[in-house]
């Protein structure tokens, strides 16, 4: 079972605070064969970790971040660019973490494009992980 419950709330006119809140589990079965259920990494999803780096059976993610509206595009290009920041933590349960508390700082600017959204942005985390990155597609 997975589940993701996410909440924005404006600011100002032009801008947004968000929390968002993701966990999942296998029940304690461990029948579910080789193959872990569950990843964490990657861009927006504990940005400064390698692409799913922690892997397991069970987790949580929480993001605490801040959204700005910066301009709107022309319309054949999308519609508008925010530049976004968020803390992010986590827990990866069943793995041998280099950290035991797995967190990061994601600073970048979100387009709304005409192919879908664009994230680039960086990351740094504890340990010294840290990340610059691109995703296109899905951001929340």
């Amino acid at each position: 079972m997975e589940g993701q419950v996410q909440f924005f709330q404006p600011v100002t006119t032009s801008a947004s605070i968000f929390v968002t809140a993701q966990a999942g589990t296998t029940f304690g079965t461990r029948d579910t064969g080789p193959v872990p259920q569950f990843f964490l990494g990657g861009p927006l999803r504990l940005g400064a970790y390698g692409t799913n780096e922690l892997h397991g059976d069970q987790y949580y993610l929480c993001r605490l971040g801040y959204l700005h509206d910066l301009f709107t595009l022309p319309p054949f290009l999308g519609k508008k660019i925010y530049a976004i920041g968020a803390y992010e933590f986590a827990k990866m349960y069943g793995f041998q973490a280099q950290s035991g508390f797995p967190n990061d700082i994601n600073v970048g600017v979100l387009a709304e494009t005409a192919v879908g959204p664009l994230v680039i942005g960086g990351s740094y985390g504890d340990s010294g992980h840290r990340k610059l990155y691109f995703q296109l597609g899905r951001v929340f």
